[in-house]
């Protein structure tokens, strides 16, 4: 126990699949200097199923100067009859995934775009998404985008908070309408089996203050892990958009780590010095007056009716505001103060773009108007006597809380409806999931019953004339009730 203490100590992100049976084993323990505890040089994990898993530290300095340890955790499958099995030698390296998905892409109509040559905190910041969502220009890239976010340094201890990871960006405009499936198809060019992993849509719209954009959409878990942002873009840069664009953002690490079993750590030298730079070293004064100076410049570049080179400033001073940030030297008034500079330089350059491009005449073209819907076809005659009636709605992917609210609301307005109409039926069953609603009504009859009323009418002096024809009023009268007889009565009844 003590040597799992020490081992959670190093890596407390550490979690082994849900579906793998572990058995720990703790071969030749190394005492090593960790703290005031003990690790050791090797584990294995023995278990019957799942992808492997092997995780090597680098040994490094702490921020006291301590070195830790190397550990290496060798996995090995065992099957059935307890044979090991080596890693699965097919999982994509993490190149072969960006040309995986890069071709997969491309074929679906997307232009391979390149990273951005400044630091951003997520490929929506590059102006290949953040400028050309906007307008009525169609627009489909794909790019490998390094996403540079100060705050989640960790100097290499957490590899699921680091400040320099590797986004995937994919932005159409117009949607496609399939962009779901397109997604999984996605997954299965990088070898991940869709059937046998747990890959879920989870709601979670996305926003940002700073750049004035927001959109509907989900984070897509794999094995319980959020591995991509899928999200349909509403409003960029304060302006509403009139064709909606689709964004899919995925972390790649994560992704690979999932298909690998690995997490190497070819950049640790980096992640522990940038780290060291954004908690502790960076001059609070220097990135003050820098991020004044991306602002001047910003606005100046606005004046000349430039707004590719303004949104380039923009971003050096929202990083400039990311490092301060980081160094907790931003106290709440001053963010205010910050977000507020930002915002409205974002909201400039989209405006300005935007005018720039319609100068130009939108020389991509225009997006397609929606098709106009198809004009429902003679359904015959409906059929006599009681059927079975099931009606679906299709939906896009609701959280849990909804499915079953939509359920039970769906069954209470179909019974009242039913009641209504005077729809003789048998038991009303519905059936849910994140994507569609159905309701079943049974023995459900085709028409409603023949009904006969009797309705009062205009007094008899006034429905007939002096030679006992009926006048226009009674006329009128039966007309609007649809009387198939008329019997004059006497008064009172």
């Amino acid at each position: 126990m003590a040597h799992m203490r020490s081992l959670n100590a190093v890596y407390p992100a550490l979690r082994l699949p849900s579906a793998i049976t572990t058995k720990l084993k703790l071969l030749a323990p190394k005492p090593c200097s960790y703290h005031s505890g003990k690790c050791f040089g090797k584990v294995r994990v023995l278990r019957r199923s799942g992808p492997s898993l092997t995780k090597v530290f680098r040994p490094k300095e702490s921020s006291k100067g301590t070195c830790f340890a190397s550990i290496a955790t060798d996995v090995h499958s065992v099957s059935a009859d307890n044979t090991e099995t080596s890693a699965n030698p097919d999982a994509p390296t993490f190149q072969d995934a960006i040309q995986r998905l890069q071709s997969y892409w491309a074929s679906k109509g997307c232009a391979m775009y390149l990273p951005h040559n400044t630091e951003v905190g997520a490929g929506t910041m590059n102006p290949a998404t953040f400028l050309r969502c906007m307008g009525p220009e169609p627009w489909n890239v794909c790019y490998p985008e390094p996403s540079i976010r100060p705050d989640d340094s960790r100097y290499g201890d957490n590899p699921n908070r680091v400040q320099r990871h590797t986004q995937f960006q994919v932005i159409m405009k117009p949607d496609p309408g399939n962009s779901q499936e397109l997604y999984l198809g996605s997954l299965q060019a990088l070898g991940i089996d869709t059937v046998a992993h747990d890959i879920r849509f989870v709601e979670d719209n996305w926003e940002s203050p700073v750049l004035g954009a927001w959109g509907l959409g989900w984070e897509v878990w794999m094995d319980g892990m959020e591995v991509t942002q899928f999200t349909y873009f509403q409003q960029v840069g304060s302006v509403p958009l009139k064709a909606v664009c689709v964004e899919i953002t995925y972390g790649l690490e994560r992704i690979i780590m999932n298909l690998q079993g690995t997490y190497g750590e070819m950049f640790m030298q980096n992640e522990y010095e940038m780290s060291c730079f954004n908690m502790d070293e960076a001059n609070v004064e220097e990135h003050k007056a820098r991020f004044e100076l991306y602002d001047k410049e910003a606005r100046v570049m606005l004046e000349k009716r430039l707004p590719i080179p303004a949104y380039d400033q923009l971003l050096k001073s929202s990083h400039a505001f990311n490092i301060l940030d980081a160094r907790g030297a931003v106290g709440v008034t001053e963010r205010a103060t910050f977000f507020a500079k930002m915002r409205s330089l974002a909201r400039q350059c989209s405006g300005l773009w935007l005018e720039r491009r319609e100068e130009l005449g939108f020389p991509l073209g225009s997006t397609p108007e929606p098709e106009a819907p198809v004009a429902v076809s003679d359904v015959g005659v409906a059929p006599e006597g009681e059927r079975t009636f099931v009606l679906e709605v299709g939906t896009e992917e609701l959280p849990a809380q909804e499915v079953s609210s939509a359920a039970r609301q769906l069954q209470a307005l179909m019974s009242d409806l039913l009641t209504k109409q005077n729809l003789a039926h048998g038991d009303v069953t519905v059936g849910a999931t994140p994507r569609r609603v159905t309701v079943t009504v049974q023995a459900l009859q085709s028409r409603q019953p023949d009904r006969s009323n009797r309705m009062r009418g205009p007094p008899a002096k006034i429905a007939f004339d002096a030679e006992g024809k009926p006048s226009k009023a009674a006329e009128g009268f039966c007309r609007k009730v649809n009387a198939k007889d008329v019997t004059v009565c006497p008064t009172g009844i």
